[in-house]
């Protein structure tokens, strides 16, 4: 059977995030701000909002997801507190690696289907993507997938929307399980 299309892992594949938010920053921040939120709880209400919950809830915002990982922790924040970590956030962006726009256009050029999966939030990548997003046929998070992408669901939702079979498609990834193995 031929190769119709590639399904690439979005994040230590085609980029990654320009510096990531460590979660000390996030408790010191808002320890500051007079909220007790410590480093280890927060990186795990974090990513359980983001792993767990964005599948399920499709949180479109950087305030949505951190309210929520807030609300998870059970610390009620001001709006104005939750807009300052956001911009925090959206001020270190996910940048795409320089060899990405020429996988995607070699992808093009031989006529295949192009995707991404990724659990990610799309807050968290879509502004980064830049003029490769011109060309991805589809993006599919853990929302449209309903699941995180070590669910084998997630490559079946992804090989529906190109329109070829599972054994049609090659994926490429950073890790070997939850990438490739499902």
């Amino acid at each position: 059977m031929a190769i119709r299309a590639v399904i690439f892992d979005l994040f230590r594949t085609l980029g990654e995030l320009s510096r990531v938010v460590t979660d000390e920053e996030v408790s010191s921040f808002l320890q500051s701000r007079g909220y007790p939120v410590y480093p280890q709880a927060w990186r795990h209400a974090f990513n359980f909002t983001v792993f767990v919950e964005y599948p399920r809830h499709g949180y479109r915002s950087h305030e949505a997801l951190i309210g929520r990982a807030l609300q998870l922790l059970e610390v009620d924040v001001d709006d104005g507190t939750i807009s300052e970590l956001a911009e925090l956030f959206r001020a270190h962006p996910f940048a795409l690696y320089g060899e990405s726009l020429e996988a995607l256009e070699r992808a093009k050029l031989l006529g295949l289907k192009t995707a991404i999966a990724t659990t990610t939030p799309r807050a968290l990548f879509m502004e980064g993507l830049g003029e490769v997003a011109g060309l991805i046929d589809f993006i599919c998070t853990g929302y449209e997938a309903g699941c995180e992408k070590s669910n084998p669901r997630m490559l079946r939702v992804i090989a529906e929307r190109l329109g070829v079979e599972p054994s049609e498609a090659v994926v490429i990834g950073d890790d070997p399980v939850l990438d490739v193995a499902n």
